[in-house]
């Protein structure tokens, strides 16, 4: 029953004059009579004419010498109509385009009424227009896009056009664009979707919904199965606590944060006050679904399509194995006792292997690994090797398979059957596992990446095996950055985050104590919960020399805002810019030669200076630049610190 259209739209009409009568209770107080201008009077009276004023419900004052304000249904302020509300008031006729010269007005409220034809085009000159609600009325036709020039359109379409007579296409074909949303998350962190997170997909779902309307999500969740590993993500958000752990939901959920764009306009719902709703948006924020326009069940079929070429096109299947397992030595160390680093990809197909796609992607990878210095001058002190590993398909979605069994999780997050990658390391060398490097690059063109630590077995400084696992990306100068963030500084040389994520206040004292265990490792050099010149782990950089590094101690790092420094304001560690600053490079510098020559080898920081000094600040400009800093930035995981024992999860 409450799924019906009648009680969808009672429901909606009810909801709707709840808003609009906290919206005129927002509304400054009416003033004495000011100076209108003539604009608004013509403007108001052309209503009254254009809809039928004679045989409105109630007309008290239309039409009179009274002031404008104590004309019913008009509000005013400073002398400028404000809104108009004449809501379920028997209108009838078509709009009239004189409205659009009303250039104070926030609020026009004509739902529930009898007019028909279409929204004029000039409506998009509204500029101070935060909600036109038309609901329930006979209109039809092409909704201007015009409209889209206005502040409030992309949070209060719905108003506008449900319970019309509007076709689906008449909706698409404006051009209405994606809300900004700021979900507050249950962990309390909090997440932006704006143009940039719509972005990183190809497809993204709106769910607004409760915990008194849960019928929904078993489609979606077969959905979002079904195709999360091809691009598609789902957004959801609830008015009040809901326990969306007992669903298990595995897309984003929260709450609206109080600072949600989304309040200014519509009191916290899109597109409008009705539970569930579902839209869906494409990659330039393009409006392409909505269960407004026709029946929530379609998006099924919809997202089918628009998915099919695709799963139809990637679900190529491997027949051939036999080259699974192979190693192949792109290089042998010269100096030193050798580091190995092993590098393997998942979702490559035995077609992409026969084809030379695989090899030339995992070369791709080992130079990436030596874009950035310090590893760049001493990579003749490794042994890189690559293993082939064939997988079934060559796609992350619900009906493929492959080898290391990698899958996307939320927001940046990679998993993947480490156990399996090493065993596969394994076949390239025997070195001790505390000393591994292991890069498994993933077929894929979405951004993400996570690296895997491991606790060291032994006391030696910077130990402990990792796992960086990458995808392709979507070109080769970002997947050269995830490389060098992922893999060069979380997985060589175990350096933490110098980003901030939004949402994250203080670090909280029982992360402080978690670090202080993994600071005994070695691990963590760039960052510090002291900032103290004469205490900062980097107080012996704090040297003249560095002064053009910018080396200091600014707030925020580890996804923290306060309570953790980082070296430098901005460094590949942070959003992917520029270099390695100097407390990083002295973290690789120290895990190269360590490594290279075992206990041999005693560190001089004078020697890395001098590196430092000749090789580092005069070239600076020689230093590759993976990211533009005006080019749009999400952080990556943070890394996952673990033990062995994990393997087995």
């Amino acid at each position: 029953m409450l799924n019906s259209p009648y009680m969808r739209r009672l429901i909606l009409f009810l909801l709707c004059l709840f808003l609009f009568v906290g919206c005129k209770d927002d509304l400054p107080p009416q003033d004495a009579q000011e100076y209108v201008p003539e604009q608004d009077y013509e403007a108001v009276m052309s209503l009254y004419q254009a809809l039928d004023g004679e045989h409105w419900t109630t007309s008290t004052n239309w039409g009179s010498e009274r002031p404008l304000e104590e004309w019913y249904g008009i509000y005013t302020y400073q002398g400028r109509v404000y809104a108009i509300d004449l809501s379920a008031n028997n209108l009838s006729g078509t709009l009239p385009e004189a409205v659009a010269t009303m250039d104070a007005l926030k609020y026009l409220n004509l739902s529930s009424n009898s007019i028909t034809g279409s929204i004029p085009e000039c409506y998009g000159e509204l500029q101070s227009l935060v909600q036109l609600s038309l609901y329930n009325n006979r209109m039809s036709g092409a909704i201007p896009t015009s409209l889209n020039n206005t502040p409030g359109w992309c949070y209060t379409w719905g108003y506008a056009v449900v319970g019309n007579r509007y076709n689906r296409f008449n909706i698409y074909d404006s051009g209405i664009t994606a809300p900004t949303l700021s979900l507050a998350l249950a962990d309390g962190q909090t997440v932006t979707v704006d143009s940039n997170y719509y972005a990183r997909n190809r497809y993204t779902i709106l769910f607004q919904w409760s915990d008194e309307y849960t019928e929904f999500l078993p489609t979606l969740k077969t959905i979002y199965d079904r195709y999360r590993g091809f691009g598609l993500d789902i957004v959801s958000w609830t008015p009040s606590d809901s326990e969306i752990d007992k669903y298990g939901v595995e897309w984003t959920v929260g709450q609206v944060s109080e600072d949600n764009p989304l309040s200014a306009y519509n009191d916290n719902y899109y597109p409008v006050g009705l539970y569930p709703t579902v839209t869906m948006f494409d990659t330039e924020g393009r409006l392409i679904f909505s269960d407004t326009v026709e029946s929530r069940g379609n998006i099924v079929s919809v997202v089918d399509a628009l998915f099919a070429d695709i799963v139809n096109a990637d679900l190529y299947t491997s027949t051939d194995y036999s080259a699974d397992g192979t190693v192949n030595c792109l290089q042998q160390a010269t100096v030193g006792a050798g580091i190995d680093v092993v590098i393997m990809g998942d979702g490559f197909s035995d077609r992409m292997i026969a084809d030379g796609q695989y090899a030339e992607r995992m070369m791709l990878a080992a130079d990436a690994l030596f874009s950035q210095a310090p590893m760049s001058h001493f990579r003749d002190m490794f042994n890189i090797y690559t293993v082939n590993v064939v997988s079934a398909n060559e796609c992350y979605a619900f009906n493929s398979s492959t080898s290391l069994k990698c899958q996307f999780g939320e927001g940046t997050l990679i998993t993947g059957d480490d156990r399996r990658c090493f065993d596969y390391a394994r076949k390239a060398t025997d070195a001790p596992l505390d000393n591994l490097l292991v890069v498994v690059v993933l077929n894929s063109d979405r951004y993400a990446g996570t690296t895997y630590m491991y606790y060291p077995q032994s006391t030696i400084q910077g130990a402990g095996a990792a796992i960086a696992y990458v995808p392709v990306g979507a070109d080769n100068q970002m997947f050269t950055a995830l490389i060098c963030h992922e893999a060069v500084g979380h997985g060589f040389a175990k350096l933490d985050d110098e980003y901030t994520l939004e949402g994250m206040g203080a670090m909280p004292l029982e992360h402080k104590d978690f670090r202080k265990a993994r600071e005994e490792y070695g691990w963590l050099k760039n960052t510090d919960v002291c900032h103290s010149s004469h205490f900062v782990k980097w107080s012996h950089l704090l040297l003249p020399r560095y002064v053009s590094s910018g080396l200091g101690a600014y707030e925020g790092g580890a996804s923290y805002a306060t309570g953790i420094y980082r070296p430098t304001e901005q460094s590949i560690m942070n959003m992917n810019v520029g270099d390695f600053n100097p407390p990083s490079r002295e973290a690789i510098y120290y895990r190269i030669h360590s490594l290279a020559y075992g206990d041999s080898w005693n560190y001089d920081f004078d020697a890395f200076l001098s590196y430092d000094f000749v090789n580092i600040l005069p070239k600076k400009s020689e230093n590759i630049v993976l990211c533009s800093e005006n080019q749009s930035f999400m952080p990556t995981h943070p890394p996952v610190m673990c033990n062995y024992r994990t393997m087995y999860r």
